[in-house]
Order: structure tokens, then sequence, then C-alpha cells
């Protein structure tokens, strides 16, 4: 797990690479959009994507989050 620091050093957050490979990017572009609405409420959705610095593919991003909630 590699921990992410803000300006003071301070840990912020982590990223677990326990399960790192290659895949579609809107996998993990879906799920960090619903983390989003759990941890900020609704409305982020497009802030993190023009963030990440892609164009919306919706049909991708329904696509994953239906096989996220499935699990």
């Amino acid at each position: 797990m590699l921990p992410t620091l803000d300006d003071a050093g301070r840990p912020v957050a982590h990223v677990d690479l326990a399960a790192i490979g290659v895949a579609d990017r809107w996998a993990d572009i879906a799920v960090a959009a619903m983390s989003t609405k759990w941890n900020a409420g609704p409305g982020w959705t497009d802030t993190l994507i023009e963030a990440y610095g892609v164009e919306p593919d919706r049909e991708r991003l329904a696509y994953y989050r239906r096989l996220w909630n499935r699990t």
C-alpha cells in the first residue's frame, strides 16, 4: 500500500497495489466516480472525469457500475 501525502506530508489517502494489472481505465473511473458519491455527495462524477483528463464515456461508466454492483 502506498500512502498519498498532502503538501505538508500528512497522509490523506492510500493506493492499494495488491491486485495491480492492466485493464480498461473505465473500470477504475466508474468505481472512483461512485466513491465520490459515497464520500462527497452527488454531483462530482463529471469533475472527477474532467480531472482525469478524458472525455466521459457514459456507456462504459454504466457498464462498469453494473458490473461492480453485481459482486
